[in-house]
């Protein structure tokens, strides 16, 4: 079964790697740069699995991570947050409204394969 990931984050460098590991190990990713846009390619999509970053312009990753959780199509769907910082009270916001996990950029290819991995069993 070919997973589809949906990778929101604004930075076009982040979105770019992610996309590279994720393609290598035969995953088909979607790309978005805002909340906005990674609602819309969501509901279209149905991925298998969103990661999404925590500040974005337009729609930060909270706000994007309510509304997926609170759409019917979309709220079994498993959300990987990205954070730089790694801050305890964002971390925090995310798992209650949600989110799985959550990595810390930069990571380690190894670690963002393992996350996806285990949320996708």
């Amino acid at each position: 079964m070919e997973h589809k990931i949906l990778i929101a984050d604004d930075d076009s460098d982040m979105l770019r790697l992610l996309s590279e590991i994720l393609t290598s190990e035969n995953y088909k990713v979607i790309t978005a740069e805002d909340g906005d846009l990674a609602l819309k390619i969501a509901k279209a999509e149905l991925p298998s699995l969103i990661m999404l970053d925590i500040h974005m312009p337009n729609k930060d990753g909270i706000q994007t991570l309510k509304e997926i959780k609170s759409d019917p199509l979309l709220k079994k769907v498993p959300v990987i947050m990205l954070t730089v910082e790694g801050s305890p009270s964002d971390i925090q916001h995310c798992m209650i409204y949600g989110a799985n996990t959550y990595i810390t950029k930069p990571a380690r290819r190894e670690d963002i394969l393992e996350t996806v991995k285990n949320q996708l069993i």
